[in-house]
């Protein structure tokens, strides 16, 4: 072997052994390294064994009881009673002046003062009103719509608004004749066929009216007019001059309505919108009656107006349950005409009272409602009572049907 080759040999050798001996000194580090990572770990587990026994627990139910503390108490369950209460009161209204007079009595349970004020001329004129200091004074404002007030912005809002009353000076203004302190105040519209008809304003002492009392007032606002809009519904004579009893499957369509599908395949019309209040008077024609139905035809045929000696005719008995239905809708419908002549014309109907003279006051109003009374109302029940006249009597007259004068 050759010089090289021993030197190679020997050197290779003394590696080997070298690096087998740091071999075994790197596993007894290891080992010894495990070891001391495994008493660490035991040591470790035991610390957090005991450490349950280092819980400051009064310090926790301390902290628990100060959170607790701070909460508001729990909102107790919502009572709707007295909401059905004012909703079945308002319902019972047999006629429009009936519904609104509930309505802002059902309102002052909520708030201190309620007033009515029917859009008219495009103003809003006092009509009714409860708890004020001078509740007659109502009847005497008519806040036009042009004006700074609540009024304004309800009417071209169409949306109810809250408030403070120094926050509409001069609503607070035009309001002054009522009387009393308003703080917080609120208005809400009253809405007939997609119209604006009337504007409920309410108020009280407090810094505002209370949140749920003002949910509750727009709610019963909102019930009111769905009442109103039930009470105008009366269905139209059939062409020919067939009986509405005969036709209650299929009520009349509106002009201008279209068909509207229901749950079966077939088609059915979809009934006559509901009148709405029209403000406004027309130039010597006196001021129209607010709840004015669509006419049924282009050019309605002219009534004769009835002999103030007629009696009307008994409503035959033995009826059919559709045509006593029939009977029954007519009466309804010229109980709200009636009473809305009535109610934009307070004044004329209390002197025409006293003078005997009411129709010579009311001439225009009364034949326009009778009109409307013979587009409603079919030929066969019309042809056996006259409640248009009854309801004249009865309501503009009082009941001395002398007051109503010539006719």
């Amino acid at each position: 072997m050759g010089l090289e080759d021993d030197l190679k040999a020997r050197i290779s050798a003394l590696i080997s052994q070298q690096m087998a001996n740091w071999v075994v000194e790197i596993q007894r580090a290891i080992q010894g390294h495990q070891a001391s990572l495994v008493r660490a770990l035991d040591e470790l587990g035991e610390t957090v064994a005991r450490y349950d026994e280092k819980v400051d627990e009064q310090s926790i139910a301390a902290a628990v009881a100060e959170v607790l503390s701070q909460q508001p108490p729990p909102a107790a369950a919502a009572d709707y009673s007295s909401l059905k209460t004012s909703m079945a009161a308002i319902e019972k209204g047999g006629n429009l002046s009936e519904v609104l007079t509930a309505l802002v009595g059902e309102v002052t349970k909520q708030v201190e003062r309620a007033a009515m004020f029917i859009v008219k001329a495009n103003a809003a004129v006092g009509w009714y009103a409860r708890g004020f200091d001078h509740n007659d004074a109502a009847k005497a404002l008519s806040i036009p719509l042009t004006a700074d007030t609540l009024f304004r912005i309800v009417h071209a809002s169409r949306h109810a608004t809250r408030g403070h009353a120094s926050h509409s000076p001069d609503t607070a203004k035009a309001l002054a004749r009522l009387g009393g302190d308003a703080q917080g105040v609120m208005a809400v519209p009253l809405i007939l066929r997609d119209r604006v008809a009337a504007v409920l304003y309410c108020d009280t002492a407090q810094e505002e009216v209370p949140p749920p009392a003002g949910d509750v007032v727009e709610i019963l606002v909102s019930y009111a007019g769905k009442v109103i809009d039930l009470l105008s519904a009366a269905p139209r004579p059939a062409a020919g001059g067939t009986s509405p009893g005969m036709r209650a499957a299929a009520p009349a369509e509106a002009p201008g309505a279209s068909a509207v599908p229901y749950a079966s395949p077939t088609m059915r019309p979809q009934p006559a919108p509901a009148p709405a209040l029209r403000p406004g008077t027309q130039p010597g024609r006196g001021t129209a009656p607010v709840f004015a139905p669509a006419p049924a035809r282009p050019a309605p045929v002219p009534v004769p107006a009835p002999s103030p000696a007629r009696a009307p005719a008994p409503a035959a008995r033995g009826l059919s349950a559709e045509d006593q239905k029939a009977h029954d809708d007519a009466k309804r419908f010229a109980r709200l005409v009636v009473s809305e002549i009535k109610l934009y014309n307070e004044a004329k109907v209390t002197e025409g009272r006293k003078t005997k003279d009411i129709y010579e006051r009311l001439k225009e109003d009364i034949e326009r409602g009778r009109q409307m009374y013979h587009d409603r109302v079919a030929q066969s029940v019309r042809d056996t009572s006259d409640y248009f006249h009854d309801e004249l009597v009865r309501i503009l007259a009082g009941g001395d049907a002398n007051a109503l004068g010539p006719i």
